[in-house]
């Protein structure tokens, strides 16, 4: 199915989707049909992103934010992110995908993004996202508190996940 009608089918139902806390995981579920797929018949890797993206929005929403990206002067804004395929999902598969952030800085919010198939585990994604407004970069907290005042949720401590892959970024810069 094209990403457009499944962007447009989230907007009609998200008033369906439950609640969730910042810090909770969110989960998005979608049915991989023919047209996700390459000549391998699995679901290509150009779709990993976009159903990502996909689920980034559903998180957002979730967090009852939509409002401040419509019309609130926020938006976010995709710094980096790398994919590990590890089973192939073919066509027809139902999947799970978890957003979940792992922590953030004054500049960038880190999340881990999971695709299950039957509770086992298919792919695995890390995100670096900057949230904008005013024009300028605002940590994840920022946007928080703009959701709620009495927000005073602090980031969780940075894992060896992000800190390694952190690294490799850098290394990847030093050798342009």
């Amino acid at each position: 199915m094209n990403l457009i009608f499944r962007f447009f089918l989230l907007l009609l139902t998200r008033n369906r989707l439950p609640k969730i806390k910042p810090l909770e995981p969110s989960h998005t579920r979608v049915t991989v049909w023919p047209t996700d797929c390459d000549f391998n018949l699995h679901l290509t890797n150009s779709r990993y992103p976009a159903l990502l993206d996909l689920a980034r929005t559903q998180y957002l929403i979730q967090i009852d934010s939509l409002s401040k990206f419509v019309g609130g002067g926020w938006k976010s804004v995709l710094s980096s992110q790398s994919i590990s395929f590890i089973k192939e999902i073919k066509p027809f598969t139902k999947v799970d995908i978890t957003t979940q952030v792992l922590n953030w800085d004054r500049k960038y919010c880190y999340i881990e993004h999971q695709f299950f198939v039957d509770k086992k585990l298919h792919a695995k994604a890390l995100a670096r996202v900057a949230f904008i407004k005013g024009k300028r970069v605002r940590s994840f907290d920022k946007l928080l508190l703009d959701l709620d005042k009495n927000s005073n949720i602090e980031s969780p401590q940075e894992s060896t996940q992000v800190s390694a892959w952190l690294q490799l970024l850098e290394t990847k810069k030093s050798n342009v």
